[in-house]
């Protein structure tokens, strides 16, 4: 019962979770807002990771490609920042369309590697090929250019946050309706047996192509939203060194789960920001919690959450079983 109810309140609970926390924490609005984009970004990788099963160590640079996209259109050409939003997700789309068949080609280390490599490039294109453009690491800026929305200003950070909310529960809608549908089914058993869905008739190597660009889509934009919260892009966005981040956040919350991006964001952006504040390399102090996490919950927080609630409701309907003896005698009489 409660994983019914759990799937069909599930985004709306994590958005409201998210928007009573921003008001108790009123000086952590940028904060909670990250969080929000950065599930979004979580949910790429989770694709790749968590249903594919292919590691990918480039997702930083779909991440700067979807922030790039936005920042040149808002610097150079228009003023929308939903157009904008909408050629960062165009430029996810293009690339998966344009990559995917060469990549997922490849087989898991391989499929690593070539997104590592490109990750580098990119970061090197954006950096020093496109410096006229791009203004290297001087970065882009474009918060001056950006023009109100009919309803909100997200220029403002208060209304950008509840832009942003907005679009968390609307991907987490169709996240939830990818997790249940066929197409989301197949991910699933692509990792499980490749081999069996080709004998049964699937074209193994189309799926995993839809799903390389859907991740793709998801991670650009991100990215969009990044640029559009910060107002300018410069090449960190897209450093290669920021790729294991997403794959630490995606195994925090559980891999091939809904709701476990956003418990794996959640996790790892307030673990980083609480031990900065301390240690400077808070890298391995969130390395080392990783481990003990992994070690100890091997299916996340929200695996975890789930396996916690599921012996809850065993020990709950065992109770009632034994508290009803006398329907029980009859149910048995009956059948």
């Amino acid at each position: 019962m409660w994983k019914k109810t759990l799937d069909r309140l599930g985004p709306l609970l994590v958005v409201l979770l998210v928007t009573v926390l921003r008001y108790l924490f009123p000086n952590k609005i940028s904060f909670f807002t990250e969080i929000a984009i950065y599930t979004i970004y979580v949910m790429g990788n989770n694709i790749l990771y968590g249903y594919l099963g292919l590691v990918s160590f480039g997702q930083p640079f779909y991440l700067g490609i979807g922030g790039y996209a936005t920042a040149l259109f808002l610097a150079y050409v228009g003023h929308n920042p939903l157009v904008a939003l909408l050629l960062g997700i165009g430029s996810g789309l293009v690339f998966g369309i344009v990559l995917g068949p060469s990549f997922i080609r490849l087989k898991s280390s391989y499929f690593a590697l070539i997104n590592a490599a490109l990750c580098a490039i990119g970061v090197f294109i954006f950096e020093r090929l496109l410096i006229d453009i791009t203004r290297g690491n001087d970065g882009l800026w474009f918060r001056s250019n950006m023009s109100k929305l009919p309803l909100l200003d997200v220029r403002l950070p208060q209304s950008f946050f509840l832009f942003v909310v907005i679009v968390l529960f609307l991907v987490l809608m169709i996240y939830r309706h990818l997790d249940r549908s066929t197409l989301g089914t197949m991910f699933r058993g692509l990792q499980s047996n490749e081999e069996k869905l080709k004998f049964i008739g699937y074209d193994t190597f189309k799926i995993k192509w839809v799903g390389f660009t859907i991740a793709s889509c998801f991670s650009t934009f991100a990215g969009s939203l990044y640029a559009i919260n910060f107002g300018f892009v410069n090449p960190s966005l897209g450093e290669n060194s920021r790729a294991v981040e997403v794959i630490v956040a995606t195994l925090l919350g559980g891999s091939g789960t809904v709701y476990g991006p956003f418990f794996g964001a959640f996790a790892f952006l307030g673990i980083k920001d609480i031990v900065s504040r301390w240690i400077t390399r808070w890298e391995l102090v969130v390395g080392i919690l990783t481990i003990l996490v992994l070690f100890r919950f091997s299916k996340g927080i929200w695996g975890t959450i789930q396996q916690y609630l599921l012996g809850i409701q065993k020990r709950v309907s065992g109770s009632n079983d034994i508290r009803s003896p006398k329907g029980s005698r009859s149910a048995g009489a009956g059948s």
